[in-house]
């Protein structure tokens, strides 16, 4: 049976999953489902229209479900789903989908960290880390084993794609491909994310044809629909295939490349004048 601490405020309308456990000063409101084995320590609030899987975990404060921040938000609004074995950090806090047909979905094992906020109608996939403070606009789609580093801000309809590495405080305006890495003081791409890939597991070959498309995206110069042409007929049923897949889709285009100068700087030696020329140099003291 679940554990519900009695300064916690539960609607006999909210349906409760076994061993759970509610700390005190939780508000949980009609119309939620929270499933088995899931841990809500103090203060946290759980709106209308949240379904929680199994053994989530949720840090104080947190709040799931509050109403989309749109200025035009209908007074009926839609859904959160929330998949199993989520961690939400402090004052983590999702919205609901913006219309009532609409949901926001988070996946599965995804930790969210202190004060992360993920917006109306986005889409969280699997094993997603977000650092402290990440800011997921509305309509987002963030695809599975993305790293988002401390402070990264994602403008709405942007997506994220598999096994990025989004460095701190980063502007995501447009589409990052699967398997970069993206500098956070230039919001650019600095190339494939490779400690991230082995770690996941991917082999020496499929970093090697991830490394061709990447090159093919980036250093080709040849038009767009050139470039998705030989993404698809020379990358087939493969790892680096994802790259077309998720490139023909694109909406807001992709974030460039940081690339370094041809010629690199040059420091020049300041020139000498006569007058310090013809002083000898003296021991000091």
């Amino acid at each position: 049976m679940a554990r519900i601490h009695p300064l916690a405020v539960v609607s006999p309308q909210a349906e409760i999953g076994h061993n759970v456990e509610i700390g005190p000063f939780c508000q949980i409101e009609e119309d939620v489902r929270i499933g088995e084995d899931c841990e809500l320590s103090s203060q946290c609030v759980v709106k209308k229209g949240t379904t929680l899987g199994k053994s989530n975990r949720l840090a104080e404060g947190v709040i799931l479900g509050g109403r989309p921040q749109h200025v035009k938000a209908p007074e009926e609004v839609g859904q959160l789903i929330i998949g199993d074995q989520n961690t939400f950090r402090e004052y983590v806090n999702i919205n609901v989908g913006l219309n009532p047909d609409t949901c926001t979905i988070i996946g599965d094992r995804n930790y969210l960290m202190v004060g992360s906020h993920v917006g109306h109608d986005a889409k969280l996939g699997n094993d997603l880390i977000c650092a402290n403070h990440t800011i997921i606009g509305g309509h987002v789609v963030v695809e599975d084993r993305a790293f988002l580093s401390a402070l990264v801000a994602v403008h709405q309809f942007s997506r994220i794609g598999r096994n990025t590495m989004v460095g701190g405080m980063a502007r995501v305006s447009q589409d990052i491909p699967p398997f970069v890495t993206v500098d956070g003081e230039t919001s650019s791409i600095v190339g494939l994310n490779s400690i991230g890939l082995k770690r996941a597991g991917y082999t020496a070959t499929d970093l090697k044809r991830m490394k061709e498309a990447y090159r093919i995206l980036y250093r080709s110069e040849l038009s767009w629909n050139a470039i998705l042409e030989r993404l698809k007929t020379e990358f087939v049923e493969e790892a680096a295939s994802h790259f077309y897949e998720f490139l023909s889709t694109t909406k807001r285009g992709i974030l460039p490349e940081r690339r370094a100068m041809k010629q690199g700087l040059k420091l020049s030696k300041p020139e000498s004048t006569p007058a310090t020329e013809s002083q000898p140099l003296r021991k000091a003291g």
